[in-house]
């Protein structure tokens, strides 16, 4: 009751469901938007790549793998694909109502602020991933969305349109599968998705973080712990959250209204780490 702006809550713990509560306008099938709950999608889909061979590591350059005419920025030399998930790029992007570079091509065209790796900013980075993949497979990410993730879950309702790539709609059963995904880092059922290697870096800090979650970030993961229970998350507009909970075999999805900012959603997952 005192969370009005929450639609939906899902609490599994040893990959049984232990807690659902739905707000009473809201079906439980149906789809939520997520905002940026999908860069750590994109987190896994490049896990994905590095397991299957496509791309060497998370310290490879950028332009190893995007095709580009003469460089002007010797920064593009030194941006590695780590800092794309960890948005620490120190590229420029455009304003919060201004469009994105519609391809590599443009982005390379935007100027650096930083030299890569040396500042967290809550910027686009993680687009040059979209980018990047679409670049080695030779799909549409929407696409590898499908092929390469969904085609191992059992809940595969969800939209997302290339043309708007932020906003990605799921169905909250299919982020308890993603979150369940994580918890085994990188299996589900009999495949193995991505390596575990892949799991401890995309999930260890990279920096010190910074807005809007104010807590350490890793490759498309915010990073935290309560009374020494360390967890992971990743966060979307609204107070749109998945909460990986290892030590406990727990994961927390949190769906919310997003007609403005929800930073108190957080003392829910607070609530419940305490009372585990």
């Amino acid at each position: 009751m005192n969370y009005t702006n929450i639609k939906a809550i899902h609490i599994l713990k040893e990959n049984e469901l232990i807690f659902e509560q739905f707000r009473e306008d809201v079906n439980k099938d149906q789809l939520f938007t997520i905002g940026c709950i999908f860069k750590s999608f994109l987190s896994v889909l490049l896990g994905i790549a590095i397991y299957e061979g496509r791309i060497g590591s998370i310290e490879d350059c950028v332009i190893d793998y995007i095709s580009h005419e003469e460089i002007s920025d010797i920064n593009w030399y030194k941006l590695k694909i780590k800092h794309a998930l960890s948005k620490t790029t120190g590229l420029v992007w455009p304003g919060t109502h201004e469009l994105l570079p519609a391809n590599m091509n443009e982005v390379m065209q935007l100027k650096f602020e930083y030299e890569p790796g040396t500042s967290f900013q809550y910027k686009p980075d993680p687009q040059i991933i979209v980018y990047l993949l679409e670049e080695i497979y030779k799909t549409e990410i929407t696409q590898l969305f499908e092929t390469k993730l969904l085609h191992h879950f059992r809940n595969t309702d969800y939209q997302w349109n290339r043309e708007d790539i932020q906003d990605m709609q799921v169905s909250i059963q299919l982020l308890d599968e993603f979150g369940q995904l994580l918890l085994s880092k990188g299996v589900f059922g009999e495949s193995r998705l991505f390596s575990e290697l892949y799991y401890e870096q995309s999930t260890c800090e990279y920096s010190n973080g910074g807005f809007p979650e104010c807590v350490p970030y890793g490759l498309g993961w915010w990073i935290d712990s309560l009374a020494e229970v360390p967890y992971f998350y990743a966060s979307g507009f609204g107070g749109q959250y998945l909460v990986v909970v290892p030590q406990e075999n727990m994961t927390i999805s949190i769906l919310s209204d997003m007609d403005r900012p929800h930073p108190e959603n957080k003392k829910i997952i607070e609530t419940i780490l305490k009372s585990k």
